[in-house]
């Protein structure tokens, strides 16, 4: 008897210790010290968290040993830091000095389809696949017009041509979310 109270007690404690803390993770952050959001060029740090390799981290571009890097990649991260859920807006692309297009803008359900085209399937690479689509979903911009949450999020933008970018090349991006300035990125890839 003692020791299915124990152990009814036991299970009751871990379920209450884990509805503290699941309660406290999502409790979305905000600091009224900081823009609404920022935009920066994603560092290899930013983007690393993601895997060490492209079988598992959709920001490093893919490779073969016989052909190497077909596509050259450029990841702008977006840092938001809204204190309700808001409409958000981009505007995003990169030009050659005569105007052409140097780079794609790829969205969420784009950069999987990207991934589709250039990933060749083998039986023992399914759950990396899954895990490189899944980061995907949890981290790439859902569409240039979305609504994002509260607290502060993380988002990247990958901008996607033919290895390499062709030089001299404006990357840009302007962010608007409803009821603030936009925010500008522009940087030159010379």
């Amino acid at each position: 008897m003692k020791s299915i109270r124990s152990q009814v007690f036991a299970v009751l404690a871990v379920v209450a210790f884990a509805a503290i803390f699941s309660s406290c993770a999502s409790v979305p952050t905000y600091d009224s010290s900081k823009p609404p959001v920022s935009l920066t060029q994603a560092t290899y740090q930013d983007v690393r968290k993601f895997g060490n390799n492209n079988d598992v981290n959709p920001y490093f571009e893919p490779s073969s040993l016989i052909r190497g890097k077909l596509n050259e990649f450029f990841i702008v991260k977006l840092s938001f830091n809204l204190p309700k859920e808001a409409e958000v807006s981009i505007i995003a692309d990169a030009t050659q000095a005569d105007g052409q297009e140097a780079a794609k803008v790829y969205t969420l359900y784009d950069f999987i389809d990207f991934w589709d085209i250039n990933t060749t399937r083998q039986p023992d690479n399914d759950a990396k696949i899954q895990l490189r689509k899944t980061n995907i979903e949890r981290s790439c911009v859902p569409a240039l017009q979305f609504k994002q949450g509260a607290g502060q999020n993380v988002l990247f933008l990958p901008f996607i041509g033919k290895n390499p970018i062709p030089r001299p090349a404006k990357m840009y991006v302007q962010v608007e979310v409803a009821g603030t300035e936009p925010a500008v990125f522009s940087y030159d890839l010379k």
